[in-house]
């Protein structure tokens, strides 16, 4: 995959698409916590795929945030920035999605103790979402789609109950 030279990443919460970049500074995105989960990259912007679903970006980690809560997955460097930022702690349980693997951060083999230096962030590259804005934005956009759901199944509901009315005027029996 890294072989073609135009990268381009398009950000979940907005679809703001960066690039094109060499894929180098995809990965230096990626390692910098500037791409989630949720984000699409493409080599062609017509065909996108979600940014952990390419190998070669190495977001194979899971963090643990609550009982039945994760984000991920990421990078070993991007977990180390969760760190940095004081989002998880080294006891944070880390999952790797390669072999299945849980540990404490701190008994992670990338974890050395320090976390590490913030990476500058360039003109126009993708900002740095924390672990609770992207689950924050994640949350809004179920509410939504289920509030949709609610209303289109109130209008199939609406329309069943005017049938059955036509039925019931027709002298037909309803069911």
């Amino acid at each position: 995959m890294e072989h073609s030279a135009k990268w381009f990443l398009k950000k979940h919460e907005d679809g703001e698409v960066f690039g094109p970049v060499e894929f180098a500074k995809l990965k230096e995105w990626s390692r910098a916590a500037q791409v989630s989960p949720l984000d699409q990259v493409s080599d062609d912007r017509a065909h996108w795929i979600k940014a952990p679903m390419v190998p070669e970006l190495h977001m194979d980690y899971l963090i643990q945030l609550g009982e039945d809560s994760y984000y991920g997955p990421t990078t070993e460097e991007a977990v180390l920035e969760f760190l940095r930022g004081g989002e998880i702690t080294a006891e944070s349980i880390v999952i790797n999605c390669c072999t299945g693997a849980e540990t404490a951060l701190r008994d992670a083999g990338f974890f050395h103790g320090q976390p590490p230096v913030p990476v500058a962030a360039l003109l126009h590259e993708p900002g740095r979402r924390s672990i609770r804005q992207n689950l924050q934005q994640r949350i809004r956009e179920l509410e939504l789609l289920l509030m949709e759901r609610h209303r289109q199944l109130d209008v199939a509901e609406a329309h069943i109950r005017q049938l059955e009315r036509r039925l019931q005027e027709a002298g037909l029996p309803a069911g």
